[in-house]
């Protein structure tokens, strides 16, 4: 059974992807050698190495693709006799990129996306200030019609902050720092629902059995067929809306040292505090004819309906939809990212950082809504302990560590050449994998250059490749997730794809351009 996929369960590469274009392209590596006004993201302490004021205007153009394939395993057998899972032998390509707006919700088809920020530092000053507007955590696709919508059709998650810093020159080595990030954040989805269960195949053989049985055999007292025909297997149940849930207000804040005893040789350090995100919105559950009738059997006469009051199950018969107000809550993990900075001659500048995120805070996602949903109620018979105006969707999550590296080359005194490298683990446990847009373990190979167009002006330009390793789950050697594709009777949230194996292959590259002032 089902009601409402669970908010993406992330790996690592959404967080910090789109800051800044000389950050992508060293890898992130910057925290010993903070990128100016971005320092505000990456240490704030760095917003002291800038001269005077300073703005910044960029955009990053990413392009994702997700392939899925299902394929059944040697171990499948038939729910009740229903056959082979249509979805079996199939596959899919996503098709689109999807970001959220402030205010104005979900885009697809996004071309680009954009940040911005500026610093100032006076002349002779021990202090510095900054503000930049930036994505630290974004990430969102859309899938066409086909086995796919079963995971999500449409999906999206991000945080836009507006963050200003400030940074202090303790003495001539060491300058701290720290910003605030006032955020806005958003997740939504469109997905179609089914609920490949042995007990929901039941519900579909037994109307089949009994659909030419005359009711008089019964003297009237139980409507034929029994549950109103059922539902088989692999039938939908129905859509689910819910593209627009937001938090208006999601502050967080950073803080960063930065310690230069020589010219060669810097160690930088940030802290980025957990951010708690109070999700809500509306959301529109359709159901599909089948569901309809299987509630309409459940008032279909008295003796039923006493029937059907005594278990909980829902009484008030078919409904074409339910809609409502719900909420979640989502949490962008604490992030602690040191690293240092070595110039072995004067136009070579290497980086390397370390970087940790406590994604085990996230054990669950928990949705409220605000009134009893019908196909909860259906599936607390079936042994849900939530109740039925909450879903809770297990993750425990784990925590990622992982190195980054940058090289910077200064060829001549207006041309910067950077290089980048990053090994990014993923933070979901197989099983509890779904199938939304769960970004496997993955490298990213960065690259870019710093052109000085005059003496005010630089034109910074970045691309990345992104290197994912494949996911496979063999369903008879263990690829199994209580939010994918098994088969126990008691995984009721949300297995769409039961007894099947899934193959998916992710493939990524960026291009990212940003323009910087100086006077």
């Amino acid at each position: 059974m089902l009601v409402l996929s669970a908010p993406p369960a992330f790996a690592s590469v959404a967080e910090q992807f789109a800051i800044c274009t000389r950050g992508i392209s060293l890898g992130n590596a910057v925290t010993a050698s903070p990128p100016g006004v971005f320092s505000i993201h990456y240490n704030p302490a760095g917003l002291i190495k800038l001269r005077g004021k300073e703005l910044e205007l960029g955009a990053l153009l990413p392009n994702f693709n997700v392939s899925q394939q299902w394929s059944k395993p040697d171990s499948y057998t038939a729910f009740f006799g229903q056959g082979d899972d249509p979805v079996a032998g199939s596959s899919s390509t996503s098709e689109g990129m999807v970001i959220s707006l402030p205010f104005n919700g979900p885009v697809s088809n996004v071309s680009f996306a954009p940040y911005t920020g500026m610093g100032y530092h006076p002349v002779g000053k021990k202090w510095a200030v900054g503000l930049a507007m930036y994505a630290p955590m974004a990430v969102g696709m859309e899938n066409p019609a086909g086995p796919a919508t079963y995971g999500a059709q449409m999906m999206h998650l991000s945080r836009v902050v507006v963050g200003p810093g400030i940074a202090y020159q303790v003495n001539d080595t060491l300058s701290l720092g720290a910003s605030i990030g006032l955020g806005f954040s958003s997740m939504g989805v469109r997905m179609q629902m089914r609920a490949p269960n042995d007990m929901v195949a039941l519900t579909g053989t037994l109307g089949e059995l009994t659909e030419d049985i005359d009711e008089s055999l019964f003297l009237g007292l139980i409507p034929l067929p029994l549950f109103g025909g059922g539902m088989y297997a692999f039938d939908d149940m129905g859509t689910m809306h819910a593209e627009r849930l937001e938090d208006n207000f999601s502050p967080g804040f950073n803080v960063g040292m930065l310690w230069e005893p020589r010219d060669w040789f810097s160690v930088g350090l940030c802290y980025q505090s957990e951010v708690k995100q109070e999700l809500s919105g509306h959301f529109t559950l359709e159901y599909s004819q089948k569901f309809q009738n299987m509630m309409d059997w459940l008032v279909a006469n008295d003796l039923i309906r006493i029937f059907t009051e005594s278990l909980g199950l829902p009484t008030e018969g078919g409904l074409a939809y339910q809609s409502g107000r719900g909420s979640v809550e989502m949490i962008q993990p604490r992030h602690i990212q040191g690293g240092i900075m070595i110039r072995p001659f004067k136009r070579l500048k290497l980086t390397a950082d370390l970087q940790w995120t406590q994604w085990s805070t996230m054990e669950s996602n928990i949705f409220e809504f605000d009134y009893d949903l019908q196909v909860l109620k259906l599936a607390e018979l079936l042994g849900y302990q939530y109740g039925t105006r909450t879903i809770v969707f297990e993750r425990h999550m784990i925590d990622t560590l992982h190195a980054c590296f940058g090289l910077e080359f200064a060829a001549t005194p207006w041309l910067d050449l950077r290089l980048g490298y990053e090994d990014r683990p993923t933070s979901v446990r197989e099983e509890y994998r779904d199938a939304m847009m769960v970004l496997p373990d993955m490298k990213i190979l960065s690259g870019g250059f710093g052109l000085k167009l005059t003496r005010n002006a630089t034109l910074d330009m970045g691309v990345g490749l992104i290197m994912a390793e494949d996911i496979e789950m063999d369903y008879d050697n263990g690829g199994r997730s209580r939010n994918l594709n098994t088969r126990e009777l008691t995984a009721l949230i949300y297995n769409p794809y039961a007894h099947l194996n899934y193959y998916q292959q992710t493939t990524g590259m960026f291009i990212s351009m940003g323009l910087r002032y100086n006077w």
